[in-house]
């Protein structure tokens, strides 16, 4: 049917087409909204996580460095207490060659020993005025004659012992050489710490300094500008970014382009930048904004600084908006799918229903109901459903209790063969007879006989009590030791608390008919069999040992396959396992020419 000007009415269109308008509406009103408030405050928010980002970067770069340069120092500052330093100084002679050799391998032995890592140092040196030691190549670049007059002697002074830290410095003007300025030596750019050693040493708890008896050296520690330039560089988010570090006086320490980052003076806005320390800045530079983020190493007090224009800083960030925008497009997508699922499944539930009903009804579940909703079409199919279920199950229950009453003559059929009375009365009477004619022995052995008979033939249950299993194992090592002669002996060693719990039926004799068989085969007396059983961790635990002849690893391997031939271990294992679960069982440990361990574990809850 169609409504006005011919058009179909709604609930007149096919299923196909409601999912696919509904789809259509799901996917175009959630993507217009939100699109249109992601563009309005979109370029705001990038702003400020790009910039939040940029400086954590700064942040953390100076944390790692500080990290570094703080260990260097105190490596440097355990270098004091150093008597073998003391040593060598207080009695170095410049004039003795000999001894300034041996002093120099044992001074660079120190410093390998306090600095064992030299990676990203360019050098190191202790110098003086009459000798420059240190473990790496480039140590003798200091020339130590001219070292006093030199501004980074003059630091170390002036530091009284701290750690100073030099900013960037030409070679060539420091120490008064001549430099090729076409073809330069990769030592041409220096950054340096440097820290005056006043060594002590302590004896009978007198700290003796060597202040005043001898030349104190000092330590000198090189960096290249391209240590702090990789590590800000590699971490730098952008094309048009750069990074540069100033000292609290405002010399530059290093930077991404070193000749033309002060070309045009010192920026403005560099004093306020020191004064913050932390934090970030937007300033004009050249007519442009320019973003700066900052913060100042709590080691040497330089700043280190990130500088990028808000356009750069935009780009940077542009493919991140773009995956942005695509995830969020694919979430949308996404859950419109899920949404036309959900609402395909409400019609085609029903269906699915009963196709899983009918496949449990083949595979013998005829319980298996559903629910009528309603009574349409599929509602109706249900419901016969439903009853053909119940009429199955009904042929089915009366086929089986036809067979089941058939089982039952058939067993009884057997009892009837094989009467226990019958049993117990011609035991009885064999009892008699052999206590009439004094075989007192014989008669025990009856009585064990027929408390075994008992115990198996009158209780059908797999599980009995703890007391009973016991008493019946008591009468078969009688009867057993009875055959055998006194070739072993049976201690027990049960907890008492065992008593109240119930066990496995026979789950103790198969295990002592093994080591009196096979594990005492060689034996013609001293076999001894220890049975144990404790509550350990939860559990109650039962071990069988015997001082038997053992079991080979190969043979004790086939006993705990599945497919072992040994019946009785199996079946008890099983049986175990069937009542309790497969987290007990039995396991056992043997050695061959010393004997056999049976481990039983069952659950407290037994």
């Amino acid at each position: 049917m169609r409504g006005r000007y011919g058009l179909p009415r709604l609930k007149d269109l096919r299923y196909r087409t409601k999912l696919f308008l509904s789809y259509a509406l799901i996917i175009t009103i959630p993507l217009g909204i939100l699109s249109s408030k992601y563009y309005f405050s979109g370029r705001e928010f990038v702003s400020e996580f790009a910039r939040q980002n940029l400086y954590s970067i700064v942040k953390q770069n100076n944390e790692i460095i500080d990290a570094e340069l703080a260990r260097v120092e105190e490596s440097s500052l355990a270098l004091i207490a150093e008597q073998m330093l003391y040593e060598q100084y207080l009695h170095a002679n410049p004039e003795d060659e000999y001894s300034m050799i041996t002093m120099e391998k044992k001074v660079s032995r120190a410093l390998n020993k306090y600095f064992p890592d030299l990676q990203d140092m360019y050098s190191i040196h202790l110098l003086t005025s009459y000798s420059n030691i240190g473990p790496t190549g480039a140590s003798a670049l200091f020339p130590y004659e001219d070292f006093n007059e030199t501004g980074l002697y003059q630091a170390a002074v002036k530091a009284d012992g701290g750690m100073a830290w030099v900013p960037t410095f030409s070679f060539a003007q420091m120490f008064k050489r001549e430099i090729n300025p076409s073809n330069p030596p990769e030592y041409f750019q220096l950054l340096t710490g440097v820290r005056l050693l006043k060594l002590f040493k302590i004896n009978n708890g007198e700290v003796i300094e060597l202040l005043g008896k001898a030349e104190l050296p000092v330590l000198v520690i090189t960096y290249q500008p391209d240590y702090y330039r990789a590590r800000f560089e590699s971490a730098l988010p952008a094309n048009g970014a750069s990074f540069f570090i100033v000292s609290p006086s405002g010399e530059l320490v290093a930077g991404t382009d070193m000749e033309r980052a002060y070309a045009g003076g010192k920026p403005d806005w560099l004093k306020e930048m020191i004064k913050l320390k932390s934090g970030t800045l937007t300033m004009m530079e050249d007519g442009k904004p320019l973003i700066v983020c900052f913060d100042t190493s709590e080691v040497t007090g330089w700043v280190s600084a990130v500088t990028i224009s808000p356009e750069a800083l935009g780009a940077a960030f542009l493919p991140q908006i773009k995956s942005y925008t695509f995830y969020l497009t694919l979430f949308l997508l996404i859950f419109s799918l899920l949404l036309a699922l959900l609402f395909a499944n409400s019609i085609t539930r029903p269906i699915h229903q009963l196709l899983r009903a009918i496949k449990k009804t083949g595979e013998g579940e005829f319980d298996t109901r559903i629910r009528v909703e309603s009574y349409n079409e599929m509602g109706l199919l249900i419901h016969k459903y439903n009853q053909m279920n119940v009429k199955i199950k009904n042929l089915i229950e009366e086929n089986y209790k036809v067979k089941l009453r058939e089982k039952e003559t058939q067993i009884m059929s057997l009892n009837i063969q094989l009467n226990p009375h019958f049993l117990y009365n011609t035991l009885n009477i064999m009892n008699w007879t052999a206590l009439e004619n004094e075989q007192k022995e014989l008669s025990r052995m009856i009585v064990s006989l027929s408390a075994m008979l008992q115990y198996t033939s009158e209780n059908s249950r797999d599980i009995g009590d703890m007391a009973e299993d016991l008493n019946w194992l008591r009468h078969y090592i009688f009867l057993t030791n009875e055959r055998f002669e006194g070739k072993f002996t049976v201690t027990y060693d049960i907890s008492p608390e065992l008593y109240s719990y119930q066990v496995p039926k026979l789950f103790l004799q198969p295990f002592v008919e093994n080591a009196i068989i096979h594990g005492f085969s060689r034996l013609h007396t001293g076999g001894r069999i220890m049975i144990r059983g404790r509550v350990e961790g939860g559990e109650r635990t039962f071990t069988v040992e015997d001082n038997g002849i053992g079991i080979s690893a190969h043979r004790l391997e086939q006993l705990t396959e599945m497919e072992s031939s040994s019946i009785g271990i199996q079946n008890v294992d099983k049986r175990i396992k069937l009542i309790y679960g497969e987290a007990y069982g039995v396991s056992i440990t043997s050695q061959e020419g010393e004997g056999t361990i049976v481990h039983i574990r069952l659950p407290l809850k037994g």
